[in-house]
């Protein structure tokens, strides 16, 4: 059978790279939600007739946004390797009968044709 066809795929990720898929989109969503509502909670005091108040709330508002601006990227990057990294190996099986037919898989035998 020097004909036989053979697909790449993956298998499924172990219990530890499904926590980590899970906890990159579970950190993407918390940052987001506290960069948002930093801005919620900080609108209404900017428009406050203490000066002091003001100046008060865009510090807060300056230090806790430029905070998850670098959490956030940092966060992405390490989640992101772990979640990369703990995938599922490839592996190579042959192509089932039915998808053999010519142009349905691409061509993967090795040697001369």
């Amino acid at each position: 059978m020097s004909d036989m066809m053979m697909l790449e795929v993956r298998e499924a990720r172990g219990p530890f790279g499904r926590f980590c898929k899970v906890l990159f989109w579970v950190f993407q969503g918390v940052t987001m939600l506290l960069m948002l509502g930093t801005c919620a909670f900080i609108t209404p005091f900017l428009s406050a007739e203490d000066p002091e108040v003001v100046m008060g709330a865009g510090m807060l508002g300056a230090i806790a946004t430029a905070s998850l601006w670098v959490i956030w990227p940092l966060g992405s990057l390490m989640l992101g390797l772990l979640a990369l990294f703990s995938r599922g190996r490839k592996r190579l099986i042959p192509a089932p009968l039915a998808m053999r037919r010519a142009g349905s898989v691409p061509d993967t035998t090795w040697g001369p044709r």
